[in-house]
């Protein structure tokens, strides 16, 4: 019996052609009106992809939003050379430091090399390995990823940057021009995505999974502002601190059998963390460059989290008294309190504007009186 496959029954049956190998089969192709066929597939594929793109911005994606790839990453990345002023941190400093006003602030725009749910040291390490970079770095301080671990959840950027070929860099370039004019490229509109964030019920013994939210819009050089869905929508924003506080109980240490709070960081613990850091600066210096800190704004679960499993004088005060760094907390200026968290953990995007307008009168002039008393 002939296969589905076969010619034998084929309406438009094999000929053989002596044209190179005797054996060589030519099947015709079947008269249909091809154009008319083209024409519909084309028609139809607009429509859906229009359909699409309304579906999405009528959930408040836009255009324009980059995704935070590595490849972005690492084109910012290229340009932390020379004298530049670089932003390295997690999320906050990503999302609450706002490089237009910096820039209109200071005359000069820094290059942003934050990465949510990442600690900087690996990015300092890395700039002080770099003799090509002699500017001034300015660390975002998140106490329980900079003090527990020196990588984290984009730490694999550096590794791309390193290795990053040819057809990545040409696929990012292609990347950013569908970006620019279509709000639906995004990680979170993917059918994927959309079922591994669905608040499916939880089989016995199953724990929530700690997936977290978009949170912002991002220019083409890493310029962050929180999305504003955040601000409008009180159940995504609702969706979005139950993410923290999944997040919270699985990263932070657990209490101990009796219910009593966990030991505290050893002392040599923290001294290995600030001794490396020290090390790095150093290096830093050395070329003429400097390194300074900053502690941004953070409210609801994260404050029994930082302040009490983080408390400043074992940590922040210890560092900067070790480092001899100037460090900015908003703990400490009142300009820099009583800011909007909508999901406790970074500033909205007219929020953030504001804060950065309050943050670099403090932070520059802190910088300008440390040089006045020679301080490295």
């Amino acid at each position: 019996m002939p296969s589905f496959t076969s010619s034998s029954d084929n309406a438009y049956p094999a000929v053989k052609t002596s044209f190179f190998d005797p054996e060589h089969v030519v099947r015709p192709v079947p008269d249909r009106p091809w154009r008319a066929i083209l024409l519909g597939a084309v028609i139809a594929t607009i429509a859906l992809m229009t359909g699409w793109e309304i579906y999405w911005r009528g959930k408040e994606f836009v255009a324009g939003d980059f995704k935070n790839t590595a490849g972005l990453w690492t084109e910012q990345r290229n340009k932390a050379v020379g004298d530049a002023t670089v932003f390295i941190g997690s999320s906050r400093m990503l999302f609450d430091i706002d490089l237009d006003i910096w820039e209109e602030l200071t005359g000069e725009r820094p290059i942003q090399l934050s990465l949510e749910g990442t600690s900087p040291r690996i990015f300092l390490t890395d700039l002080a390995n770099d003799d090509a970079f002699h500017g001034t770095v300015v660390v975002g301080l998140m106490a329980p990823l900079f003090f527990t671990t020196d990588g984290g959840l984009r730490a694999e950027v550096l590794n791309y940057r390193k290795d990053e070929t040819p057809s990545q860099r040409w696929d990012h370039q292609l990347s950013l021009n569908l970006e620019r004019y279509f709000a639906f490229t995004d990680e979170q509109t993917r059918p994927k995505r959309q079922m591994s964030m669905a608040p499916l019920p939880l089989r016995d013994g199953m724990k929530p999974r700690f997936e977290p939210r978009k949170l912002e819009i991002m220019t083409a050089d890493r310029n962050t502002e929180m999305w504003s869905r955040l601000i409008n929508d009180e159940v995504f924003r609702e969706e979005a601190k139950a993410q923290w506080e999944i997040g919270l109980k699985l990263f932070a240490p657990p209490p101990n059998p009796d219910g009593s709070p966990p030991a505290p960081m050893p002392d040599f613990v923290i001294d290995e963390v600030i001794g490396s850091v020290q090390a790095d600066i150093d290096k830093i210096r050395a070329r003429g460059g400097d390194v300074a800190f900053a502690r941004l704004p953070y409210g609801g679960g994260f404050t029994p989290a930082e302040d009490f499993g983080f408390p400043r004088e074992r940590f922040w005060d210890r560092l900067l008294s070790v480092t001899n760094s100037v460090g900015v907390t908003w703990h400490d200026h009142e300009e820099l309190q009583g800011y909007d968290l909508p999901e406790w953990s970074h500033l909205s995007a007219r929020e953030a504007e504001r804060y950065t307008r309050a943050f670099v009168p403090i932070f520059t002039a802190q910088m300008e009186k440390a040089k006045a008393e020679g301080a490295p």
